[in-house]
């Protein structure tokens, strides 16, 4: 019987490592230009979130074990397109797969880049009043690793203000565009911006000759 448990576990580690090494393959350029994973990536990310789900937390530690910097944008991608993409097909039951998507990238990157995602997928959350972000947020808290359970909760703290999109330099794109987000419009450096920037920096610092 111990038998048996080991080799079914030893081809979940296996089945894990093989979806990474494809992950692995992946890159930015392959689909920067519309913002959205290309359609295996997405079936491969899922399949490890529902690994993730159903798996104890030595299963789960080796999934984010294997998410490296720089595969981390998939998981943050992913979780933006399921913000967007619940809202857009009224599926409120996907939410939370956008922020197990969060917790098996597990702050690998950046912790900031995670709170972008978080606020995308609490304002989307709200969209839907059969829905309790807060509590969302918390049950899979309880699944993540300690370090990303301490973000989330965190991020359940917050005021209103500070969980919202504005608090992020963020905003829903307005009609009639589809939902959607985009930068707030004193958020983005224009030429004009970077132009201004150069010569205060000229100014500040010293030319070395």
């Amino acid at each position: 019987m111990a038998g048996e448990l080991l080799g079914a576990a030893s081809m979940v580690i296996t089945d894990i490592r093989a979806i990474f090494d494809t992950l692995r393959r992946l890159k930015v350029g392959d689909f920067v230009h519309n913002q959205n994973l290309p359609s295996n990536a997405v079936a491969y990310v899922e399949t490890l979130i529902n690994m993730y789900a159903a798996s104890d937390d030595d299963v789960r530690r080796e999934i984010s074990n294997q998410v490296g910097i720089d595969i981390s944008f998939i998981f943050f991608t992913y979780a933006r397109q399921i913000a967007v993409q619940s809202v857009r097909s009224k599926s409120p039951e996907i939410l939370s797969r956008g922020l197990i998507a969060l917790a098996i990238e597990n702050l690998t990157l950046d912790w900031r880049d995670s709170l972008v995602a978080l606020a995308q997928l609490y304002h989307s959350s709200r969209k839907f009043p059969q829905v309790y972000p807060d509590e969302l947020f918390s049950q899979v808290a309880a699944t993540a690793s300690p370090q990303f359970r301490e973000t989330l909760l965190a991020f359940v703290g917050r005021s209103d203000t500070d969980k919202s999109l504005g608090a992020f330099g963020l905003r829903e794109a307005p009609p009639p565009a589809p939902f959607d987000f985009e930068t707030q419009p004193s958020m983005r450096t224009t030429p004009t911006k970077v132009r201004r920037l150069f010569r205060k920096l000229r100014r500040l610092i010293p030319i070395l000759r």
